[in-house]
């Protein structure tokens, strides 16, 4: 499985108040939300009226997938900045294969929500302490 990255740095000149900058990123995000159906978030710069940090994250079995849908991504960003009067300034991208190992799971018991609160995560009783366990014994 790959994992692709981007961070786009983006200039808003005409904004005078972080209300005004948050429009802007808005129009951002919902219209590649629209286009490419892929989540966009403010992740920098939060508090600077005129600067903000864009990034979002896809996967993909294949390398080059991957690649190309960040570079659909930063095509419409950039296409709604323009109409937002706001300017591309950088772009930061980058693929990686993630191959990491699978970790086993808690069982799940429906009747409580989750196994580890029935139980203790090893399936013993070792994490109710000694006061509770004499109380429930008696």
């Amino acid at each position: 499985m790959y994992v692709g990255i981007a961070r786009l740095s983006v200039v808003i000149a005409q904004s005078h108040s972080l209300k005004e900058k948050r429009m802007v990123i808005r129009r951002v995000k919902d219209r590649v939300r629209e286009r490419v159906g892929v989540a966009i978030n403010e992740v920098g710069e939060h508090d600077i009226w005129q600067r903000a940090e864009l990034g979002c994250s896809v996967t993909s079995s294949d390398r080059a997938k991957a690649y190309e849908v960040l570079d659909e991504i930063v095509r419409v960003a950039a296409a709604a900045m323009v109409a937002g009067d706001a300017q591309l300034v950088a772009v930061a991208k980058d693929v990686i294969k993630f191959d990491a190992a699978a970790a086993p799971v808690a069982e799940v018991d429906d009747r409580t929500g989750a196994g580890d609160k029935a139980v203790g995560a090893k399936g013993d009783g070792d994490w109710i302490p000694d006061e509770w366990r004499e109380e429930a014994e008696s």
